[in-house]
């Protein structure tokens, strides 16, 4: 039988010790599931995806399936030229969409929060919301009945109100119209964080500048952007990635055409996969478009965010 002393210098039993140990990494228990279940959807697709990207995966040619490739599916991305053009494509369509967004979010914003009726703003809130709330394939469709040169409300409004021939929107200029399509869809959610930027703006700050004699302009540039360089920064990337993985509003809008006009990197991984039921390389472009993704969104943070954003 043991004395009291003999208790002590044996320290804390079994179930104490698990107590001790669960109390001492309590946080950590409470987010190791979510964890493990973004290893599983992330980690095991892309495992997959990176065995594709190295073996031969046709189905035109049965026989070959799963036969090691090397790096040729690789050779194959940087030496076709329909990936390379999709490559093209689509930093055109990300740069153009990105910088009309951010320009008229940043506008509406800046007008909204100048009204001064809450009533009115309510009513210019949910006004610019809605577009957002549309799914883009229902959006895709509006755009194209809008759009329709027979039919259409802007191609008559083109003729109408101005001096130009209006163009046949999806076949003479296909690419500047899914630019100017997703930046309807998609502005309201640069107009809403914009918005919440510039109304957590101190009024001190303001007040103070308007006391100094500075115009509006400067104080836009000298105060309400430098306060909101947070805001802009994570909204511009944000929609940065979200612009890079757009399919579903391109593909139900022009399907990649006239030609490959409007192929985007998606839509080229598509029909690769999917028209031409070749796996393996579409496997491979999805590989070097998401480290090129991941590179870019690095730089972006590290050299802009952090040096730039919150020195």
């Amino acid at each position: 039988m043991s004395t009291p002393t003999q208790t002590t210098s044996q320290g804390p039993s079994g179930l104490a010790r698990l107590r001790e140990l669960w109390n001492a990494y309590l946080p950590y228990w409470f987010i190791t599931p979510m964890v493990l279940v973004m290893l599983l959807i992330t980690i095991f697709p892309g495992a997959y995806d990176l065995y594709l990207s190295l073996v031969k995966y046709q189905l035109t040619d049965p026989n070959t399936i799963g036969q090691f490739n090397g790096l040729a599916n690789y050779e194959r991305v940087f030496t076709s030229g329909g990936a390379i053009n999709s490559f093209v494509i689509t930093i055109t369509f990300v740069a153009g969409a990105l910088a009309l967004e951010t320009g008229i979010g940043f506008v509406l914003a800046a007008l909204v929060t100048g009204v001064k009726s809450d009533r009115m703003k309510a009513f210019y809130r949910i006004i610019f919301i809605i577009p957002m709330a549309v799914a883009p394939v229902s959006l895709a469709t509006i755009g194209r009945i809008m759009l329709n040169t027979e039919i259409g409300i802007v191609p008559y409004l083109v003729r109408e109100l101005t001096p130009f021939v209006a163009p046949n929107f999806l076949s003479d200029v296909p690419l500047l119209t899914v630019i100017l399509v997703d930046t309807w869809n998609w502005t309201p959610f640069m107009f809403i964080i914009f918005y919440a930027g510039m109304s957590s703006v101190p009024t001190t700050l303001l007040e103070a500048s308007k006391v100094d004699g500075a115009p509006l302009w400067r104080r836009y540039v000298h105060v309400i952007i430098p306060y909101m360089k947070p805001v802009l920064f994570v909204a511009i990337l944000i929609r940065l990635i979200d612009l890079f993985r757009t399919f579903g509003l391109v593909f139900s809008l022009t399907s990649g055409g006239p030609g490959t006009a409007t192929e985007l990197v998606s839509i080229n991984i598509f029909q690769t996969g999917f028209t031409f039921v070749d796996l393996g390389g579409a496997a491979a472009i999805a590989i070097v478009y998401l480290v090129g993704i991941i590179a870019l969104c690095n730089i972006l943070i590290i050299k802009v965010g952090f040096e730039g954003v919150w020195d």
